[in-house]
């Protein structure tokens, strides 16, 4: 017995030194999907930028299918009751990695997501605008705000969604419609939330992704970009109230871009500014609200599509800078205004996997 007891544990020593030796690997105890999502880089390459993004990006992702319920619907915050905005946002940061609804590494969370924002949809009065209570979404963009984002989000998955595709068109045809009409005649979609400007950007960036996908749009383009342009002109800075004045000339520039107002003093001043802000000065980052987070991805779809210089020095800084205020859950917060984690984490994640092109949402 002591002979057969000493060569058990010879051999076990013999085993654990091929183990550091050779890098042999015994059976690993099972993890779920959503950690083999987040892997850590290996420590090769744990210092090249493009590692820290796919692992900011990873870990960010893992948060955002961890605060999915089983019916695919999420809150703005884990543990909180499905918000159609929030949903349709991470359905569109899903879109954004290559995922569609017939294929993808997270192709069933993604129809999940769908189904979700359909069937939320589907609860909504005739002609909604407003549900009996406003989301922390609707009250900071805009009462239209759940259209707008289930709108985007739509019409970047219709002609991928399989057997769902002519459900997809429905009821993109209905929000669609709800959206036209809820545009006023000075071409905005209302003043009555904090950050009425980002909703007049949302609205029109809806449309336009609405309109590439084959849907007949009756709203004016040229009316929000003439609104937007006028606020620029009109509007003299913020004295210490930097937010404001960041969110508003951040989402304008994806506008006055593609509506062909590039020559105007006023936008070029617009870029100036922005471009300024975010490579002097962190609060944009450190103090950011869901606001500035999707301020960042429509510059950032702005600067890609249009293949501006300015890329060179907005989209590494930016990401440099979200990088380093993402949370130790993955997530990022936002600190004023929209501060729930799963809108915030789907926005950045859109900045963060612009560079893949894989999600058009508008033309130029």
């Amino acid at each position: 017995m002591r002979k057969r007891h000493t060569l058990a544990v010879v051999f076990a020593l013999v085993l654990l030194v091929a183990y550091q030796s050779t890098g042999i690997r015994g059976v690993e105890p099972k993890r779920s999907t959503v950690e083999r999502t987040a892997r850590k880089p290996e420590a090769e390459d744990a210092f090249d930028e493009r590692s820290k993004c796919r692992w900011a990006i990873e870990r960010g992702t893992a948060f955002l299918l961890r605060a999915m319920r089983r019916d695919g619907g999420v809150g703005i915050d884990p543990g909180q009751r499905p918000d159609l905005a929030c949903t349709a946002i991470v359905g569109l940061a899903l879109l954004s990695q290559g995922n569609t609804a017939t294929g993808g590494k997270h192709c069933k969370e993604l129809n999940r997501v769908l189904d979700a924002v359909l069937h939320m949809l589907e609860q909504l009065p005739e002609n909604d605008t407003l549900p009996t209570s406003a989301t922390l979404v609707q009250r900071k963009i805009g009462r239209n705000a759940h259209q707008f984002f289930s709108a985007l989000f739509l019409s970047q998955i219709l002609g991928e969604a399989g057997d769902a595709d002519a459900e997809v068109r429905a009821a993109l045809q209905r929000v669609v419609q709800n959206v036209c009409k809820a545009q006023g005649r000075d071409g905005t979609w209302g003043n009555e939330s904090w950050a009425p400007v980002l909703g007049t950007v949302m609205g029109w960036e809806c449309l336009c992704a609405s309109r590439s996908s084959g849907m007949h749009v009756d709203a004016s383009a040229k009316l929000a970009g003439e609104a937007l342009l006028k606020k620029l002109k009109n509007q003299s800075p913020s004295e210490g109230d930097w937010m404001h004045d960041f969110y508003k000339n951040a989402s304008s520039i994806r506008v006055l871009y593609s509506l062909n107002y590039r020559n105007e003093p006023a936008f070029h001043q617009c870029v100036e500014t922005v471009l300024k802000s975010v490579q002097g000065d962190d609060r944009p980052f450190v103090q950011a609200g869901g606001e500035e987070y999707l301020a960042f991805y429509l510059v950032t779809e702005c600067l890609l599509k249009g293949e501006q210089p300015s890329w060179d020095a907005w989209f590494p800084t930016v990401c440099d800078k979200l990088m380093r205020t993402q949370n130790a859950d993955g997530s990022w917060t936002g600190h004023h205004c929209i501060t729930g984690r799963t809108f915030c984490t789907a926005a950045v994640l859109l900045t963060l996997q612009a560079s893949n092109r894989l999600l058009p949402t508008s033309d130029l």
